[in-house]
């Protein structure tokens, strides 16, 4: 999608010439209008180069695609029958996601904890039951499987969050914000005579991040952390999206300061983008894997 919108099919997200009513001399306030499709280029300005790919690869879907509410978990989905347009695996790297700290810092603590009480019971009861093991039986589940959508459906056995309101704005919570890091194993079940037990022995762990690129959320809007306040060059810092807020609701005084101070920046939010959809028949939500981290385990075995 290019980055400047076109004369034949502009989607505004400020449109508006207004005159205060508090303004007797009747001055006009002209709105700078920016088109939705010229955020990813405001991203490339700021080096957000994969949040720019990521809201590119959004706006080039066609037809337009809304992910349905009960599919955005991903259970049950068979992500091999998905549309290509409905899946990328392609634009975020377990590398790039790790460079951001606070992201690191819960892979760390994730791979150290991975091997919890319900992740061997993911482990037993779904995973290998579902692959027809029964006890005494050998069963290998992850073999041969390089994808994280692959391991995703068959040897996925814990998860963990990270992504805050309150994190940084930069090109991580551009590109993905709040997102799931999962784990799958890669091994196989034996019968354990000096311990009398079936356990499972673990050949390599993969860790890969899950998310959604989508605008559904009704209820994250411009009043909490929103979408933020852009212009075609940039986003606004905290501070001063906290400043903009603030003289919105201090009309027409503080309006007229963010005409001044803030000229060309207008608030971002999900309907935006369900608009976009609706006049251009274009856009569409899609499933976001990373590519696969491999670890070697920690520990040999764990008992099922």
């Amino acid at each position: 999608m290019s980055q400047q919108a076109t004369a034949a099919s502009p989607t505004p997200i400020a449109t508006s010439t207004t005159s205060p009513t508090r303004i007797t001399e009747g001055k006009e306030v002209k709105v700078d209008v920016l088109h939705l499709d010229e955020i990813p280029g405001a991203m490339d300005k700021m080096g957000w180069k994969v949040s720019a790919k990521m809201m590119r690869r959004w706006f080039s879907n066609s037809p337009a695609y809304v992910m349905p509410e009960n599919l955005r978990s991903g259970q049950g989905v068979d992500y091999r029958t998905l549309p290509a347009s409905q899946i990328d695996d392609q634009i975020i790297k377990m590398d790039w996601v790790l460079g951001f700290p606070r992201a690191k810092q819960v892979f760390d603590k994730f791979c150290k904890e991975w091997d919890s009480q319900k992740a061997i019971e993911t482990l037993r009861d779904r995973r290998l039951r579902g692959a027809g093991w029964k006890p005494g039986a050998t069963v290998a589940i992850g073999q041969g499987l390089m994808s994280a959508k692959e391991l995703d459906m068959s040897a996925q056995v814990n998860r963990a969050t990270f992504g805050e309101y309150s994190d940084t704005f930069d090109d991580l919570y551009g590109a993905i914000f709040k997102a799931t890091l999962k784990v799958a194993v890669v091994g196989r079940t034996r019968y354990s005579s000096q311990l009398s037990k079936d356990i499972f022995e673990i050949e390599k762990l993969g860790v890969y991040v899950r998310d959604t690129y989508d605008f559904n959320s009704d209820w994250f809007t411009d009043a909490a952390a929103g979408l933020g306040i852009w212009s075609r060059d940039r986003l606004l810092s905290k501070a001063e999206t906290a400043e903009y807020r603030a003289n919105q609701a201090n009309a027409p005084i503080g309006w007229m300061a963010n005409h001044i101070k803030y000229k060309g920046f207008v608030p971002v939010k999900n309907r935006d983008f369900r608009r976009w959809q609706e006049k251009h028949g274009t856009g569409g939500d899609f499933f976001v894997f990373s590519d696969v981290k491999w670890l070697q385990p920690g520990t040999a075995y764990v008992v099922l």
